[in-house]
């Protein structure tokens, strides 16, 4: 293959049923990631361990990501502490990184003041969205639930009427779309509010992935039955550093722009992602766009995907089987950093050869790794597997490929990694790991630590936090309250925002009581805990 080092890369099994029995705090990492072609969200344990051994262990580190997408690699390399710098150029993926790179958990609490903070509006809007989703009488301004959905669910024709969501579900999104727009909230306010309305939406669709087609039918699954609930979003806190977003195409992004290193995910397919996620572009800018509506003598739609007719604007000839490789020939002479990682599908537009033939000579030496995409959930099939390569540049004495350790070393650290969003207990102290107050893993240990440790040492270190895992909500939020209370210092901030968001997350009224009960008990040191349950609970009934 032209010179190419290649070296073997096996992935490890995810465990079943253990991991769905406890309870798991959100993640920054993974909270509402939208799901879209090529998302890179199965190598996130092999990205994290390598852009870890990347970063120079002293000074700052400018990390760039000119093709963001969904955002879930620059969410990891912000959590490393970098100074992410993204772009992309659909407005919906530049509206949700906007919010995930650029805001921090201060800035939430800092709004809709007016309307008694953050939780008390989403949980005004999510009754809005509510009281429209289980009214049959219609909106006065329909859109989505007018162009893209039928008219009921109980029956509708998949050839006269679009059928990308459901009546009630589309009358959520309408009603909550609208609401966003009156008043004057500021655009930090307003973003927050439609990333999490992208994000329903994207999950509540009937569709396979993208939204140039939907289902002829709709399914009994509880993700598209059950009615649209907005969360607020799971951001970091100081002082990890403010990314920058920008609304653009990857060259234009990388002009004048340099930094330590510059990660890669270019479209590796036909399809333009203009017109592929067209619906989630329209509920970001609502422009009350109007799709056609020609139709055959039969009364049949003609142009079924409703897409927008400006989608070319976001056109990428990246996804051209003419204009790719000339892209990536401006592509590679654009990019300023001490480290290229790039990914790229076997089955992409262009070769692996090719790749490596035009991004050697600038930038030389490049390493190639093939890498088995493992799927999010399920048994693995190891037969025929999507295989993904990782192109890295940059002297190799500069770190050391997890790749090299095999099956097990890798197995063992997406085990790690799961753990992160865990509680513990007893508490547990455990050299080397960012415990805080003993209950939760702050992330992992640093890669140069985790790669020089023996197999059956690592295997101890999981295997113990596996064992003092909670299994049970109820005794998760009992630890989490009792070590927010009993811990000092920054640590107890930490503690404090962690129990923040999976309150927020606990539909059950009855389970709010127990906690309100527990802080009541705690007296006076529990006070203010105990008013954001209050005011929680109010908000939900």
């Amino acid at each position: 293959m032209y010179g190419i080092k290649v070296l073997p890369l096996f992935q490890g099994r995810q465990q079943r049923g253990f991991w769905l029995l406890a309870p798991t705090l959100p993640s920054y990492e993974s909270d509402q990631l939208i799901s879209i072609i090529g998302n890179k969200r199965s190598l996130g344990v092999d990205l994290k361990l390598l852009f870890g051994e990347l970063q120079p262990r002293r000074g700052p580190c400018v990390f760039l990501d000119p093709f963001c997408g969904s955002g879930a690699v620059a969410r990891l390399a912000r959590a490393l502490g970098m100074h992410v710098k993204a772009g992309d150029n659909q407005p919906f993926s530049f509206l949700v990184n906007y919010v995930y790179l650029t805001l921090t958990n201060r800035d939430l609490t800092e709004m809709f003041k007016e309307m008694g903070g953050i939780d008390a509006y989403f949980s005004l809007l999510n009754l809005q969205g509510l009281y429209a989703y289980n009214s049959h009488e219609g909106l006065n301004r329909p859109y989505l639930s007018r162009y893209y959905a039928p008219q009921n669910d109980w029956t509708y024709d998949a050839e006269r009427e679009r059928l990308f969501f459901s009546a009630a579900n589309a009358r959520f999104f309408d009603s909550v779309r609208h609401e966003i727009e009156e008043g004057n909230k500021s655009g930090a306010e307003k973003a927050v509010l439609i990333t999490a309305l992208l994000y329903e939406a994207s999950r509540k669709a009937n569709t396979s992935g993208s939204f140039t087609a939907y289902h002829r039918e709709f399914s009994s699954r509880k993700r598209l039955t059950s009615a649209p609930l907005l969360r607020v979003p799971v951001l970091v806190d100081e002082p990890l550093k403010r990314g920058e977003m920008s609304l653009s195409s990857a060259q234009e992004f990388l002009k004048g722009k340099s930094g330590e290193i510059c990660y890669l995910d270019p479209p590796s397919g036909v399809q333009q992602y203009g017109n592929n996620y067209h619906l989630l572009n329209t509920i970001t800018v609502w422009d009350n766009f109007i799709p056609p509506d020609e139709r055959d003598s039969a009364g049949r739609l003609l142009n079924k995907g409703g897409i927008r007719d400006d989608w070319q604007e976001t056109y990428s000839p990246f996804c051209s089987l003419k204009e790719a490789d000339k892209a990536f020939v401006n592509l590679f002479g654009l990019i300023d950093a001490r480290h290229i990682v790039m990914t790229y599908p076997a089955k992409g537009i262009l070769t692996i050869e090719r790749l490596y033939e035009l991004l050697e000579p600038r930038h030389r030496p490049v390493t190639v790794v093939p890498i088995a995409k493992r799927n999010q959930g399920g048994r693995q099939s190891y037969k025929n597997q999507n295989i993904e390569y990782l192109f890295i540049t940059g002297k190799k004495s500069t770190y050391t490929l997890t790749v090299e350790r095999g099956l097990d070393v890798l197995a063992l650290l997406e085990r790690l990694n799961r753990l992160t969003s865990a509680i513990f207990s007893p508490p547990v102290k455990l050299a080397d790991y960012p415990l805080i107050g003993g209950v939760i893993l702050d992330g992992l240990p640093p890669a140069q630590i985790l790669l020089k440790k023996e197999v059956e040492t690592l295997q101890r270190e999981v295997e113990l936090l596996e064992e003092k895992r909670c299994l049970d909500i109820d005794e998760g939020l009992k630890v989490l309250v009792q070590s927010v209370l009993t811990t000092k210092g920054s640590e107890r901030g930490i503690l404090e925002r962690r129990l923040y968001s999976l309150l927020r997350r606990q539909s059950e009224i009855d389970r709010l009581e127990k906690v309100e009960e527990l802080l009541r008990q705690k007296g006076a040191s529990a006070q203010r805990l105990r008013l954001f349950v209050k005011t929680l609970k109010r908000d939900k009934t």
